[in-house]
């Protein structure tokens, strides 16, 4: 986006790296610093994983000497090379702009390459010419964020590139010194001083389609590592609505569970990024300004899903362990049950009286399936690729435990030997691949299903429903209840 914003008027000077937090209290402090700290072990294994499966050619890792012999014996056992490339010191700061120095007496850590014996070779060369087009590309960096990188960090020598990359963001809104910008989780780098991130370099965009692309693949990794619920937090928390300002070398970031100030490059003017999310958790404090306002449709609690939710309440729901919800995407089981209401409602207005299999295509722990097939008539079936998932799916749905099935649902194969009265998926999974792939599915879902329900879950996308099943090439013959984000799909005759 050209305009007079792209100027990012810098002093000359540069403040030490540093981080300090603060959680907006104690209880969000006691709820999510154990899940950063678990997504960050997470995302060390998903970095050089993506390697192993095929997602790029190598990963840069930081291992502390003692920790570096049972690595490189895991490594070599899954065929990977290992090439330590220099010694750094210590840091307290999960993202930091440059190695930090070797002190003396002070524990050191090795920054070191993993790949095949080829790519590592290939990338030390890289490394010790400083080619950073070479670097980026064997990490698997898209091009459009090597080009961005080597004009913002190597020729214009920002420290941070939160401003030219909300500047270089299409739909950024400007507002003075303000930018608001908004996209897809996957691009979000704001929580990135946090250790949470879906992807491992500085997207040129906060829309850009190759870093969307990349972190969903990044993502997928962790799950098939038996990471869903550090996954499912990722993508959580990324969705947020979070606040970046500048002014004066420091840097904050506002949260809706905790601020962080860190350094940025000096201004003498405040700059300000405004990323516009959906969702926040419970433990989040409300306020006048962002990102602790209430925007419209940013609560759960604002939805016609949850105040319909309000109104038929049937049962009193006892105390459920995190897991309950988690292995859902969810940060509280009240709002997985106002996300869960409008697609229950439509499966069980369609389906009264009837009786059949149903099908749940990523089916997480199976407590829609448990929803939907709360009679004694319906038989439930559930397919996802996260294995933890599925054993607490048999553990809600004890008298149904061999129909939950591990593997990819793409691959019909493995669900496709019955039929079933109503399959259900989720409009997004479509769109995540390539075309031919969906709608191989979606011939698969017309043969075997009497009816399929696609649905979305509000804050998934900035598209509406209507306009995701245009670009998956589908039309629902009805939508669901109130405009929800649900309906039966309608097949060409």
């Amino acid at each position: 986006m050209e305009s007079q914003h792209n100027i990012f008027e810098r002093l000359d000077f540069t403040l030490p790296d540093f981080i300090r937090i603060s959680w907006v209290s104690e209880k969000a402090r006691q709820v999510w610093e154990p899940r950063l700290e678990s997504i960050n072990r997470a995302w060390f294994d998903i970095e050089w994983r993506s390697v192993l499966a095929g997602v790029r050619s190598c990963a840069l890792t930081r291992v502390s000497p003692s920790g570096l012999p049972s690595l490189v014996s895991r490594w070599v056992s899954e065929g990977l090379s290992v090439l330590p490339l220099q010694i750094e010191g210590t840091s307290d700061l999960a993202y930091a702009v440059k190695a930090r120095r070797v002190e003396d007496g002070k524990p050191i850590v090795l920054c070191a390459v993993v790949g095949s014996r080829e790519s590592v070779q290939h990338f030390s060369a890289s490394w010790y010419a400083r080619d950073d087009e070479a670097i980026g590309t064997l990490l698997g960096y898209p091009g459009c964020c090597r080009e961005f990188f080597k004009k913002a960090w190597s020729e214009q020598h920002y420290i941070d590139t939160t401003w030219p990359m909300a500047t270089n963001t299409l739909d950024g809104v400007e507002e003075g010194m303000m930018l608001n910008v908004s996209g897809r989780p996957e691009a979000n780098i704001l929580w990135r001083w946090m250790g949470v991130r879906a992807v491992p370099h500085l997207p040129c965009r906060f829309d850009c389609s190759a870093t969307i692309e990349l972190g969903d693949k990044l993502l997928s990794v962790g799950i098939q590592a038996g990471y869903g619920s550090e996954v499912n937090l990722i993508r959580e928390i990324l969705s947020w609505s979070i606040e970046w300002s500048a002014l004066h070398g420091i840097a904050e970031i506002k949260t809706p569970v905790l601020k962080v100030s860190t350094r940025t490059d000096a201004t003498a003017k405040r700059y300000v990024v405004r990323w516009k999310g959906a969702g926040r958790p419970l433990e989040s404090v409300s306020g006048l300004n962002f990102p602790y306002d209430s925007p419209s449709h940013a609560l759960v609690t604002d939805s016609a899903g949850f105040r319909r939710g309000i109104r038929h309440i049937v049962e009193i729901h006892m105390p459920h362990p995190d897991w309950y919800h988690m292995d859902n995407g969810f940060s509280s089981w009240h709002a997985m049950d106002s996300c869960h209401a409008p697609i229950v409602a439509l499966a069980k207005r369609e389906l009264n009286g009837l009786s059949g299999s149903v099908l749940d295509l990523g089916c997480g722990n199976g407590v829609l399936l448990k929803k939907i097939c709360s009679n004694n008539q319906l038989v439930p079936y559930g397919v996802d690729i996260r294995e933890s998932c599925l054993d607490h799916a048999r553990e809600l749905l004890p008298g149904f435990s061999e129909n939950f099935i591990d593997g990819d649902f793409f691959d019909s194969w493995i669900w496709s030997s019955r039929k079933y009265v109503l399959g259900i998926v989720m409009i997004g999974r479509l769109l995540e691949v390539d075309r031919n792939r969906a709608e191989a599915l979606v011939a698969e879902l017309r043969t075997h299903c009497e009816r399929v329900l696609a649905y979305v879950y509000e804050g998934w996308s900035q598209k509406s429903f209507r306009d995701l099943l245009q670009q998956a090439g589908l039309r629902t013959r009805e939508s669901g209840i109130d405009g929800d984000n649900v309906g039966l799909l309608a097949f060409a005759q």
